[in-house]
């Protein structure tokens, strides 16, 4: 037995992570009444944050995002737990959701937004990025981040 450790792409996870907490800032100030960047300026701000549903969309839009960093960071070394299974499930739903609504963003508005569509995507294709590298090497068991070759 030879103990090796895994190759990782471990930039993905800290560029996921950063993305996450990225995509919480905006959502934080517009539900603290700030409207900077808000889609549609202030007056759609104060028009869309006057309505409880939206301010609850926004705390929960930075609960995922709180969650999306967790999930980043805690998938960067390799493990065979429950937890370790649900946190690559949740990656990969991040990772399709995220790619999906930055191709309709894409499909839909194109050049007229160059702000949110790319956001997604880059968020999508981040959350893949760090989903994949988790994935079981082939046919190689793994255990505590060692190799039994």
């Amino acid at each position: 037995m030879i103990p090796a450790i895994l190759p990782r792409q471990r930039w993905v996870h800290y560029a996921a992570f950063a993305w996450a907490l990225l995509f919480a800032a905006p959502h934080t100030w517009w539900a603290l009444g700030f409207p900077f960047g808000f889609p549609g300026g202030p007056a759609s701000h104060h028009l869309l944050m006057s309505s409880w549903w939206r301010y609850l969309y926004d705390i929960v839009v930075i609960l995922l995002s709180i969650l999306g960093a967790i999930v980043a960071l805690a998938l960067r070394a390799p493990a065979q737990t429950r937890l370790y299974r649900i946190f690559r499930l949740l990656a990969w739903t991040a990772a399709g959701l995220l790619t999906v609504r930055g191709v309709a963003g894409l499909v839909v508005d194109g050049a007229s937004d160059p702000v949110w569509w790319p956001t997604f995507l880059v968020g999508g294709l981040l959350f893949a990025g760090v989903a994949r590298s988790t994935r079981p090497r082939d046919g190689v068991a793994t255990t505590a981040g060692r190799v039994d070759v």
